[in-house]
Parts: structure tokens; sequence; C-alpha cells
């Protein structure tokens, strides 16, 4: 796997922005389409951005909703991820996706977040 991190400016809890792309199948020995290849990146959305430390709080996503409205090309996915928690133990991760030739769509996880 490859990440590459993108500065967003100073330090902001809940906000990041990130480039993925893996040599490793989705399949072991399958061939997959592109649209396929760049899925398999859209649930990692959550980490691309922390709010709080994962060491002491976790904030699993307990779905996942992507909306496109267009074919995603070429082996590498960006993120620009906003993270929000509310006070009732829920949040929600907003990421809009990227390939290189500009935004592709957007996903939304929803989260709960509980402190360890």
């Amino acid at each position: 796997n490859s990440v590459r991190a993108v500065s967003v400016g100073e330090s902001h809890p809940g906000r990041g922005r990130m480039w993925i792309t893996s040599d490793l199948e989705l399949v072991h020995g399958e061939a997959v389409s592109e649209l396929a290849e760049f899925m398999k990146y859209v649930d990692t959305a959550n980490g691309a951005a922390t709010r709080v430390p994962p060491s002491e709080w976790m904030y699993p996503n307990v779905d996942l909703t992507v909306h496109l409205f267009r074919r995603p090309r070429g082996a590498w996915a960006g993120m620009d991820t906003r993270v929000a928690f509310g006070a009732t133990g829920l949040g929600l991760t907003s990421t809009v996706l990227h390939d290189l030739d500009g935004p592709v769509g957007a996903v939304q996880q929803t989260l709960t977040v509980r402190e360890l």
C-alpha cells in the first residue's frame, strides 16, 4: 500500500486529505474493473482524518454509502475528509472522492463514538 497525506495547512482535528493506492489484488487471481479497484479504498476514508486519538477513543463506521457521478479512472484514490462527532456518541465521516482527473463522488460513514 502507498498512502500520501496532503497538508490542509495548520492542524485541523477531524480534517484530512490523502491519496492511496495498492498493488494488492482485490480478489486473488481475478481480474477486476477499474471501478472495483477504486472502491477497495473507500472504507479507509474514516481513517483519513482523526478528531481524537485512536489510542483513547474508538469510532468505527457502522455503515458506508457511496455516490458517484462518474466512473473513477487510474490506480490512485484521493480523499478529502471531514469528521464530526455529536454529543450522543454518534458521528459522521464525509469524504469527497477523487481520481487523478478530479472529483468523482462522495462517501458518508455513520460512526459510533466511544471512549476506550
